[in-house]
Parts: C-alpha cells; sequence; structure tokens
C-alpha cells in the first residue's frame, strides 16, 4: 500500500519530521526562506497533506493545483494565511496548534510590556554608546506596570495565558472578547467589559491577544487610539493588520501613546489585499518608545519542539480519519 505523499514547505524541527517519514513519503524543503508561489505548487500538486508556515499563502489558486490533498496542518496557531472557503469548498480539514505556542508567546506579549515599561531598548543603547557616566537621576524614567490598569483584547488560551501573568505585578485586569469567560473571572479576579470602547477608554496597558478575522482589520484605528488614555502602552502579539501601524506612528509622534511594542506587522499578512510592503518607516523611526520584535512569539526551541510533533501528530490523525483537537471548522 502506497504512503501518502506530504510536502513540509519550510524547515521545522527533526521530531515532527521523523514522525511523518514513519507514515508517509516526505518531500521536505529543509530551507528556512519561503518558496515562490509557481515552486510551492510545484512540490504540493502531488500531495495528500500539506505541513505549511505562516510566511506560506494558501489561496484558491493553490488549492485548486492540488486536486488531491487532503490536509493542510498549519505549524502555528493562526489560520488567515489559508483561504478555509476554498478549503471548505474542496473538502480539505486544516489544523492549528491550540496548545503548543501559549505560553511561550504569553511570555513574550510580557517581554514587550516590561521592556517598553522600563526603556530597556534605548537604556541599553545609551550604555553601549560610552555615554553613561553613572547613576542619574532622570535618565530613562519609565511607567510601573504593577498596581496599573490592564486591558486584555482577546481571551483565548493566549489571552488568559497573559492575564495570568500579568495578575502577578497586582494589576485590575479587564478583557473584551465576544464570549465571556465567568469561572475565569472569578480565577485571576479579571472584569468583563461589554464594549471595546469601555475598555480601550480605562486602561494605562492594552494588550491584543485576538484572532485576526476581515471584521478585525485595523481593529485598532487612529480613532480607537484617539479613546486611549494619553500616555498609553498598546502591545500586539497576535497579527499586524489587526493594528493600523501609520496610525499608532501618529500617535507616538504626538505623544499620546506612551508607546508600542509589537511582535507581529501588517505587510506580513499578504493574504490581506491592500497589505504594505513593509513596516513604515515612521514607526520605525520610534526608537525610544517602541519595541519590535521579529515574529518570535514562538521562537525558543521547547516550544518550536512542541509545535512541530502537535503539527505532525494533527495530520496523521486526519489521514487516519481522526478528528484532531486542532481542526478547524470555518471562519
Amino acid at each position: 500500500m502506497n504512503k501518502p505523499k506530504v510536502f513540509i514547505s519550510h524547515w521545522m524541527p527533526e521530531p515532527g519530521v521523523t514522525i511523518l517519514q514513519k507514515y508517509c513519503d516526505v518531500d521536505y524543503n529543509n530551507q528556512t526562506e519561503a518558496l515562490s508561489k509557481q515552486e510551492f505548487i510545484e512540490h504540493a500538486k502531488g500531495a495528500d497533506a500539506l505541513v505549511i508556515f505562516v510566511a506560506d499563502i494558501i489561496d484558491e489558486e493553490i488549492i485548486e493545483e492540488c486536486p488531491g490533498l487532503k490536509v493542510i496542518s498549519s505549524f502555528g496557531k493562526g489560520y488567515d494565511n489559508i483561504d478555509i472557503d476554498a478549503c471548505n469548498k474542496n473538502n480539505i480539514s486544516v489544523t492549528i496548534n491550540l496548545d503548543s505556542l501559549t505560553d511561550s508567546t504569553a511570555d513574550m506579549a510580557i517581554t514587550l510590556l516590561l521592556s517598553l515599561c522600563r526603556k530597556v531598548i534605548p537604556a541599553d543603547n545609551h550604555v553601549r554608546s560610552r555615554d553613561f557616566k553613572g547613576w542619574h537621576t532622570s535618565n530613562f524614567l519609565g511607567k510601573d506596570l504593577h498596581h496599573s490598569k490592564v486591558g486584555i483584547i482577546g481571551l483565548g488560551r493566549i489571552g488568559k495565558a497573559i492575564a495570568r501573568r500579568v495578575q502577578a505585578f497586582n494589576t485590575e485586569i479587564s478583557y473584551f472578547d465576544k464570549v465571556r469567560s465567568v469561572d475565569f473571572e472569578t480565577e485571576i479576579d479579571a472584569v468583563y467589559v461589554a464594549n471595546l470602547e469601555q475598555l480601550l477608554t480605562e486602561n494605562e496597558f492594552i494588550i491584543l491577544s485576538c484572532n485576526y478575522t476581515p471584521q478585525n482589520y485595523h481593529l485598532i484605528d487612529e480613532e480607537k487610539i484617539n479613546m486611549m488614555r494619553k500616555g498609553t502602552v498598546l502591545v500586539n502579539i497576535c497579527r499586524g493588520s489587526i493594528v493600523d501601524e501609520k496610525a499608532v506612528s501618529k500617535a507616538l509622534e504626538e505623544e499620546h501613546l506612551w508607546g508600542y511594542g509589537s511582535d507581529v506587522f501588517e505587510f506580513e499578512d499578504r493574504l490581506i489585499t491592500q497589505h504594505p510592503k513593509y513596516i513604515p518607516e515612521s514607526l520605525l523611526s520610534q526608537t525610544d518608545r517602541t519595541v519590535l520584535t521579529p515574529h518570535i512569539g514562538t521562537g525558543t526551541v521547547e516550544a518550536r519542539q512542541r509545535l512541530s510533533i502537535s503539527t505532525a501528530r494533527q495530520l496523521i490523525d486526519v489521514l487516519n480519519g481522526k478528528i484532531p483537537k486542532g481542526l478547524v471548522k470555518s471562519l
């Protein structure tokens, strides 16, 4: 009996590759750069299953070029880079990793938050420039996170993990989500806010951890930013296009926002027609008021190992007629 054919589009840690090689005929692109669309199609068109990554844009054209495709297993949690409607139409299952990256991504959110609060990057640059002459009364004064008010937009697995971490700083936590989590409110003494505007006006720190959907495009735009308190710190660890980066740049220049930390950027969301070519220069130039990291929320050895194993196992489950925990039903 022939083994199912699987195409892995990028390098991934060895454990997941080994699992797939045991059960499947694997075409493995052991490289860290994304293939062109045509190169991707050449590898994928005869496959029963794909392992894809955030840099891969799986649109209707690719789906149509892969008539035997049964499952797409995403090495991550987001799936806005996959045309789910086209997959549903062609009876292709899509799997994501619900838990493997939760804690590492939540750690990243706190890293960005504390780096902004304590001006870590400009302070580090000051020391390295050799301008540091010793203790000073007013150099690099930051903001206290402890005993502050923190608002979280999106209380899924990652949002809850962030809330638990923020709770350790004796903060007042509120959250906005389409689904209320009453048990969790009791667990960490969080407050549910029924409308986004209220959350934006009441908090000193705002963390974005919601999923990207077309309805969430530029959820945080100039109007929403202007609702925030003067001196608010904004952190984004979900998807770049949830934020209007030009509006953020303007708010930083006008000192309405105290700081912006992000691990994700609009230009990455290539399935969105109007995505920019890169991060606005006006945002990049705000070196003392931003912390910008290159999409490394899952960038630990341990997290990538977990993702590798989970991605492989879910793909095999689908091929064996099982329903994995990370099966995406619809948008």
